[in-house]
């Protein structure tokens, strides 16, 4: 289904295409992933990846993984907050992505994420 968004959750079966547009994992996450051919999927966040809607993101990149590959890119450039659970979200996946063969890479994530990414030691995923 190259060039369609992945919904989640899903409607009917696991993964469901929808319109391109935003889907909303939670009432603060909103996400869109995009996939081209010859290219690594896009899974681009709007709004808080923590604890409320972490299981869910996590669920939908592995699915992207699945589906798609193991390279993955995650657009961070309109995610405002990440916590702990976030942090754990994007290690789990990064870990299968890498498992895969792939990797995730974090793009544009702000100087408050790149900060806490480079605490943490995670500087590697951008």
């Amino acid at each position: 289904m190259a060039g369609e968004p992945l919904a989640y959750p899903p409607t009917s079966g696991w993964m469901t295409a929808i319109p391109e547009g935003w889907e909303r994992l939670a009432p603060a996450l909103m996400t869109i992933v995009r996939v081209r051919p010859g290219a690594a999927p896009v899974v681009s966040v709007r709004g808080e990846l923590d604890i409320a809607c972490a299981g869910a993101f996590e669920d939908l990149v592995l699915e992207v993984i699945i589906r798609h590959g193991p390279d993955v890119v995650i657009d961070a450039s309109r995610m405002s907050f990440c916590d702990a659970r976030g942090l754990g979200a994007l290690v789990r996946c990064a870990n299968e992505a890498g498992r895969s063969g792939g990797r995730l890479t974090l793009t544009d994530p702000d100087h408050r994420l790149r900060r806490l990414l480079r605490i943490v030691h995670l500087d590697h995923l951008m």
